[in-house]
């Protein structure tokens, strides 16, 4: 939904253009006032659309890869849109909620800031893990890759190489 070409133009302009000048990573992230606080949840049609999309990707995956996989992975994509859409919304809408005391939501919840400063990074809200493989992963530290990671672990390791005293014999 950052695209321009997105196949549901009203989906990016409603996502992409209002929601990101409506909630800023800088100050104004969280909605204020009272009500329902405009362009946080997706429009109507965009679950529908989502189960209508992935459907037939799942046929094709059961039928030719994996049997016995259609339900599974149809309850699986279910389940992310739910836990996304709750989520998203608590990030923006707090309320309280015991869900907002825990650490990994206050992770995601700082993710999901990072990318409205960077929009085209944190693209995944719910489960950033995808961002960690596909080198999209912006931390508060700053840009984080999987090369950069890498580089930086065998780094570390030749510094312990180093630092390491030699094994004297005698």
């Amino acid at each position: 939904m950052h695209e321009k070409h997105f196949p549901l133009h009203d989906a990016f302009r409603g996502h992409t253009i209002v929601h990101h000048q409506l909630y800023h990573w800088n100050g104004k992230f969280e909605a204020t006032g009272p009500g329902r606080p405009p362009h946080v949840a997706l429009r109507w049609y965009a679950f529908p659309s989502m189960i209508a999309f992935h459907t037939p990707f799942f046929w094709l995956i059961q039928h030719f890869l994996i049997p016995y996989s259609f339900w599974g992975a149809l309850a699986a994509c279910v389940t992310y849109f739910t836990g996304y859409e709750y989520t998203h919304y608590l990030m923006h809408v707090p309320k309280g909620h015991y869900v907002e005391r825990f650490k990994w939501f206050r992770f995601i919840k700082e993710h999901h800031r990072l990318h409205h400063k960077y929009y085209l990074r944190n693209m995944n809200v719910f489960i950033p893990l995808a961002d960690y493989h596909l080198g999209t992963l912006i931390t508060s530290e700053g840009w984080r890759s999987k090369a950069l990671i890498h580089k930086q672990n065998l780094e570390k390791k030749d510094k312990a190489k180093e630092t390491t005293p030699a094994n004297s014999e005698g």
